[in-house]
């Protein structure tokens, strides 16, 4: 009778293997002896699981299957393949992204594996240029483990990166707690402390070259002033502010940005720099040259040297009261014109003795001495 069981049993077992897929075929054992350990080989009839070498391939399979449902193992596996997904180029750092979020997500409980996942997820961010979220990566991963040094130190880069520098080496200094005694890290973290201490020293060296030049810029500016002044010239306070203002000189003469107006045709130019000691003569022979033609706008041709007439407005009594400069005479006369204000950039009307437009033009302002 315990014949028959041991044959009904034999004839189970192989009918089990048979509907196994995939699974390596088990020799059934001669020695009657060995039965029980055959069947702990498969899942279905085990009294105990194997470990190690002795471990069928069958329960190889139900470990893999139990490792799904371990938050731990599944959370690790995610990992794993966000690593891969990174380490094949920036084409394939959103789904790295997306495998980090999701080995995240299966919040398996391990603190310091959640920080390691951050941390990664921090690198992607700098190599993105996206600093700001790097960053945040990282302070999130300190709050799972305060003693991971990639947090620090990859808060630092995002940090430098952003022009931060003294948040970056604070990060450094932090990190470098956490180095232990070994050497690369401590290295590593030399390194980015060299480099941002090298960036500060920059950042510092610029702005005490800038604070220099506003030095320099603000005498030059004062020196400027009381040459006005000395010169008895009525300046507007605009007159030094924006970007074209009167510049003096190594050989303390001030030279003027003018602008030359011609009411009949509502034309003008501007001059960038005129030297207070050139003549208006001298300064509009440049501008209407006698061998070349003439300005597009002035059609008959009235505006040529020799028959220019030049005026500067002023206070006076009645509006519109101009006065006649001498075109002899050089630019610094012109400035000091009775009752001349100059506000902002020096102006000048010019028309032409030989067109109609001169005498309505006299109609319309008061001239006067």
């Amino acid at each position: 009778m315990a014949d028959n069981a041991v044959v009904e049993s034999k004839t189970a077992i192989s009918a089990s293997k048979d509907n196994v897929k995939g699974v390596g075929r088990l020799k059934w054992p001669d020695n009657p002896e060995e039965i029980d350990e055959y069947l702990n080989q498969i899942p279905l009839f085990a009294k105990e699981r194997p470990s190690g070498e002795n471990m069928s391939e069958a329960w190889k399979m139900v470990e893999a299957m139990e490792a799904e449902t371990d938050p731990k193992v599944k959370a690790t596996n995610l990992k794993d393949n966000g690593n891969e997904c990174f380490k094949a180029g920036p084409k394939r750092y959103k789904d790295a992204l997306e495998f980090y979020q999701q080995a995240l997500d299966a919040q398996c409980g391990d603190r310091m594996l959640e920080a390691t996942i951050l941390v990664n997820r921090a690198l992607i961010h700098i190599k993105q240029e996206n600093y700001g979220k790097a960053i945040h990566e990282c302070r999130e991963a300190l709050k799972k483990n305060i003693k991971n040094l990639k947090a620090y130190c990859r808060a630092g880069i995002a940090s430098l990166a952003l022009g931060k520098k003294k948040e970056a080496m604070r990060w450094y200094e932090h990190g470098q707690k956490y180095t232990g005694d070994d050497f690369l890290k401590r290295n590593y973290v030399r390194n980015l402390m060299k480099k941002c201490q090298i960036e500060i020293e920059k950042e510092l060296e610029k702005k005490e070259k800038a604070k220099i030049n506003r030095n320099i810029k603000a005498k030059a500016e004062e020196m400027v002033k009381e040459a006005v002044k000395l010169r008895k010239l009525n300046c507007g306070p605009q007159t030094f502010t924006g970007e074209h203002k009167p510049k003096l000189d190594e050989k303390g003469c001030l030279h003027w940005p003018v602008l030359f107006l011609y009411p009949e045709f509502l034309q003008s130019d501007f001059v960038q720099s005129m030297h207070e000691l050139r003549s208006f003569k001298e300064q509009l022979g440049q501008m209407f040259p006698p061998a070349v033609a003439p300005a597009p706008w002035d059609r008959k041709g009235n505006y040529s040297m020799g028959s220019l007439e030049i005026f500067v407005e002023v206070k006076g009594e009645a509006p519109h009261t101009v006065r006649r400069i001498n075109i002899d005479e050089p630019l610094a006369e012109g400035l000091s014109a009775k009752d001349f204000e100059i506000q902002g950039v020096p102006s000048f009307m010019v028309v032409s003795r030989k067109s109609p437009y001169l005498k309505n033009f006299l109609s319309n302002h008061k001239l006067i001495k």
